[in-house]
């Protein structure tokens, strides 16, 4: 997996409790396999919620 492109960014949202918007940060990435998926995170978010979405064609790069 190293030197490869992530087909999935690993995120959390929590709520900022002082204006109400969602805040989306960044924890790992994952990479589709033989019919499994790899997830690697560099956190464990505290409200136990991750969140996998397909990066950006500015993140690919």
């Amino acid at each position: 997996m190293k030197g490869q492109t992530p087909d999935w960014r690993a995120s959390t949202v929590v709520t900022d409790p002082e204006t109400g918007k969602d805040r989306w940060t960044n924890i790992g990435v994952a990479f589709d396999g033989n019919g499994t998926v790899t997830v690697l995170v560099d956190a464990v978010p505290v409200n136990g919620k991750i969140i996998l979405h397909r990066p950006r064609k500015k993140e690919e790069t």
